[in-house]
């Protein structure tokens, strides 16, 4: 499994308890933020002309 695959996991996990867990929704969020930052960075990487693969 590689790690977009484990984020994606992950980013259903969050938004599972971030509907669900309303006391700590502002916890959710920022989770799902570093998730969604995250692949986001992976997404640039991938596309970047300088990459060496």
């Amino acid at each position: 499994m590689n790690r977009a695959e484990v984020l994606r996991m992950e980013r259903e996990k969050v938004l599972t308890n971030f509907k669900e867990d309303n006391a700590n929704r502002a916890k959710w969020l920022a989770a799902l933020m570093d998730i969604d930052d995250e692949m986001e960075e992976m997404e640039k990487n991938q596309n970047s002309p300088f990459d060496q693969n």
